[in-house]
């Protein structure tokens, strides 16, 4: 067991709900999150979300609950984690090249990405999408989505690109039509192969996206 002195290090140091940026992470706290992961998307894989209880994902995990609690009130705050680290490691581990120059390729990006997710993970968006759960799902994976466009958004504003809305807005219809169709696309709705609906995204970004700052009038 951890000491209260680590245990507040380890809250100090792992990923608050109101942050969008993972700081860094002492390895068992790494280990621990990694493990609580893989149970998570593993028992997604069998069951309904709300028919897995914490006392199997700490059992899958090989950790206490006591340990569990230390890092998540609960297992909704798990599956918000465990989203916003797919983004993450959207930006380190995906193979993919932001162009400030061309700011809409982001988007196409990371269309692809959720969809090459979708395609290697079917049964756990199922799971999420079709269970008694996903109301509940669904709305942490919007939230999640808006907040990461949101933030590309502002950046590429900066950068010059033109703003045609808030860029709050334009996340909100963003991120809306990316997971509804994921959502329609995994379970198989939609007779469209990944390749169409990105040259789709493609072709949408490029109508509006531009770096040319707009005339001063």
């Amino acid at each position: 067991m951890s000491s209260n002195a680590e245990y507040k290090d380890e809250k100090k140091e792992g990923l608050h709900e109101s942050e969008s940026e993972p700081k860094k992470l002492d390895f068992r706290v790494q280990r621990t999150y990694g493990f609580l992961t893989k149970a998570l998307v593993d028992l997604l894989k069998k069951k309904d979300f709300s028919e897995i209880t914490v006392n199997e994902l700490c059992e899958k995990a090989l950790i206490r609950r006591a340990t569990f609690y230390k890092h998540f009130t609960d297992k909704l705050e798990l599956f918000k984690f465990v989203v916003n680290r797919n983004f993450d490691f959207f930006g380190k581990s995906h193979k993919f090249k932001y162009d400030r120059e061309n700011p809409g390729t982001f988007y196409p990006e990371i269309v692809n990405y959720i969809l090459s997710f979708a395609e290697e993970n079917k049964a756990v968006l199922r799971s999420i999408f079709s269970g008694s759960a996903a109301a509940q799902l669904t709305s942490i994976m919007l939230e999640t989505t808006e907040h990461h466009i949101c933030k590309h958004l502002k950046q590429d504003i900066e950068n010059g690109a033109r703003e045609i809305a808030r860029p709050e807005l334009l996340a909100a219809m963003m991120s809306g039509a990316i997971v509804y169709m994921a959502n329609r696309w995994v379970k198989s709705n939609i007779d469209v192969s990944k390749e169409e609906i990105l040259n789709l995204c493609k072709f949408i970004t490029n109508q509006f996206y531009t770096t040319e700052k707009p005339a001063i009038k």
